[in-house]
């Protein structure tokens, strides 16, 4: 009898360690179903990622367009100077266009009266911006002569709200504001 239990003990511990060797891996089912489920997940979350990366682009451009303005208005009262933001193709001086796909803040510096570059922005992606041709003019005072609007937008229809309209009140506040341009950019 002890030598039939050793036995069955024996057999089991054959028959458990069998087992556990035919499951350590996964069977090609199961890999193949894992894989569907990932696909699945991927093409559900794909539209889902580029709207919020547009939302992003955007976003960082009105950002980077708020920046350059409130530089240029403290630069204004600074100087004691008229300080402009344009559009500019060469990076020195202001083109007279509406589009904004590089832009530059400069004005006089008052100890040389040399009209200088303060910054040089060039803005990447297929983001468009657009603001008045002829710029936003800051007086000495951080006022402007009369409210200008520019626009930073995504020509897309995801997200919804594809474009951020800053606005530069007389009082050279600036406010921004997220509209639904329709997929389509001014």
């Amino acid at each position: 009898m002890p030598i039939e239990r050793q036995n069955q003990r024996g057999h089991r511990n054959q028959l458990s360690q069998l087992l556990r060797s035919r499951h350590a891996g996964f069977t090609l089912v199961e890999l193949i179903v894992t894989m569907g489920v990932v696909g699945i997940l991927a093409l559900v979350a794909a539209p889902n990622m580029s709207t919020m990366m547009n939302a992003s682009r955007v976003s960082a451009a009105a950002s980077e367009l708020t920046s350059s303005l409130q530089l240029a208005r403290s630069e204004a009262i600074r100087r004691n100077t008229r300080v402009t933001v344009c559009a500019s193709s060469n990076g020195t001086s202001c083109d007279n266009s509406a589009a904004w796909a590089r832009w530059i803040v400069h004005g006089e510096d008052r100890t040389t009266g040399v009209d200088e570059v303060i910054k040089d922005h060039s803005q990447p992606g297929n983001i468009q911006v657009s603001g008045p041709a002829a710029g936003v003019v800051f007086r000495p005072s951080g006022l402007v002569d009369a409210p200008s609007t520019v626009t930073a937008c995504v020509p897309a229809a995801n997200p919804p709200d594809n474009q951020r309209v800053i606005t530069v009140m007389i009082s050279g506040s600036i406010l921004s504001k997220r509209t639904n341009g329709g997929g389509t950019c001014p």
